[in-house]
């Protein structure tokens, strides 16, 4: 498996179009296209491919020099539970801290808070509703020391 920066011109991002929808939107009735987000073409794209396959995705938007937003991270059913998740997560931020981005933040539905909470992320007061579902803000802090963490992990 590799990982891998993509735009949206690459031939792997209808790949990750058709991921994030399949895991994300099609679950709770939503139709193709409701994956989409305004900010696609500035954000960092990072995908997973197995074979030929994008089986995990995540989206990053820069916001301002040191700050932005994780979103639509998606894996494969068939990759859950075997630390694929973590190592996608430590291969964006370790490019975010090389990058001098220093906060990140993300919105984490009931089911997720627990992974992030394990990736150093915390829960920030207040829940928001998103898709009609409740989300909490959650927080993490990257320093220059989380560079080093972050190769040994």
């Amino acid at each position: 498996m590799k990982f891998k920066f993509i735009k949206t011109h690459q031939p792997e991002y209808p790949k990750e179009l058709m991921l994030r929808w399949e895991v994300l939107r099609k679950p709770l009735g939503m139709p193709p296209g409701s994956e989409l987000f305004p900010e696609e073409n500035e954000s960092l794209h990072l995908v997973a491919i197995e074979g030929k396959q994008v089986v995990g995705c995540v989206l990053f938007h820069q916001e301002n020099e040191e700050r932005g937003k994780l979103f639509q991270m998606a894996i494969s059913p068939e990759y859950h539970g075997i630390g694929f998740s973590r190592r996608l997560m430590l291969t964006l931020e370790q490019a975010l801290v090389k990058k001098g981005i220093r906060e990140v933040y993300l919105l984490a539905g009931d089911e997720a808070i627990s992974f992030y909470s394990h990736m150093g992320y915390h829960v920030e007061e207040g829940v928001v509703q998103c898709f009609g579902l409740p989300h909490c803000t959650m927080t993490k802090h990257l320093t220059i020391n989380d560079q080093a963490e972050i190769k040994a992990g």
